[in-house]
């Protein structure tokens, strides 16, 4: 029977940090607990450049042209970067409230992609469901 302060994978969160920190010390620990924060969707932490970087080796990624990344559909740009295979797989994944956009949740389909939403002008960071996840890094390269 569960105790009232029972907080669920706390012990294997714990061996996680334990492990991390005998294999690659004190940083190696903080950057990797900044890392998992900055890619939980709907998390608060700010996407920085550096987390982010730091982060696109493990990431599936994909390169395209401010230009035309710049006012394009949200729903092209996942297809178009390998997020998910169709453009009605995105928008069913939007109706679930499962499609996010550097840890914001999308709840609108037409959604364009705006300047305020490239980070530091040069990625976007996508992510589909919650509990499966799967990511995608926009690398945004100069038009």
């Amino acid at each position: 029977m569960k105790k009232p302060s029972y907080v669920p994978n706390s012990v294997q969160r714990r061996l996680a940090e334990e492990v991390t920190r005998f294999v690659h010390g004190k940083e190696g620990l903080a950057e990797a607990l900044k890392a998992t924060e900055a890619l939980k969707p709907g998390a608060e932490a700010d996407l920085d450049l550096e987390t982010i970087e730091g982060i696109a080796k493990d990431v599936p990624s994909y390169c395209m042209p401010y230009k035309q990344v710049l006012n394009s559909s949200l729903v092209d740009i996942s297809v178009a970067s390998g997020l998910l295979g169709s453009k009605s797989a995105v928008r069913r994944l939007v109706k679930q409230g499962g499609l996010y956009l550097n840890n914001k949740r999308i709840d609108c389909e037409d959604k364009k992609i705006e300047e305020i939403d490239i980070v530091h002008g040069k990625l976007l960071l996508l992510s589909a469901g919650k509990k499966n996840k799967m990511r995608s890094l926009l690398h945004i390269t100069p038009a």
